[in-house]
């Protein structure tokens, strides 16, 4: 039997993959929340964005970097938590590798959420 016909019509979610800026995993999908393992490689940023539908918690495990929310900086590092609800604006940028467990928190949790902006 070919599955490739059925195969094709899933709309699946990329679990992982490998960018030049560093990695990402997705662990676990929930209904209302999902969890993400990102690495971040030495030098290296997310956009500076916010999400309309959904809040985010971040846990830094490995490494050192800075966040930006809402235009306040601060230091992380390893045992760090950083909490983030809906529309509000922020980046994480790696010192060096960082390792971040995220978990997007929301009833809408989509790859379309999202809006850039410029860094000032």
């Amino acid at each position: 039997m070919d599955t490739k016909p059925f195969v094709d019509q899933l709309d699946q979610q990329i679990m992982f993959a490998e960018k030049s800026w560093g990695s990402f995993k997705v662990l676990d999908v929930e209904t209302g929340s999902m969890t993400i393992k990102v690495t971040l490689n030495p030098g290296h940023s997310m956009n500076y964005h916010n999400h309309k539908h959904r809040d985010e918690v971040w846990v830094a495990v490995e490494g050192k970097g800075r966040t930006i929310v809402d235009g306040m900086e601060q230091e992380i590092r390893a045992g760090d938590v950083i909490t983030m609800q809906a529309g509000c604006r922020h980046t994480v940028m790696a010192d060096t590798e960082l390792k971040l467990i995220e978990v997007q928190l929301g009833k809408e949790i989509s790859v379309h959420d999202k809006q850039k902006f410029p860094l000032e």
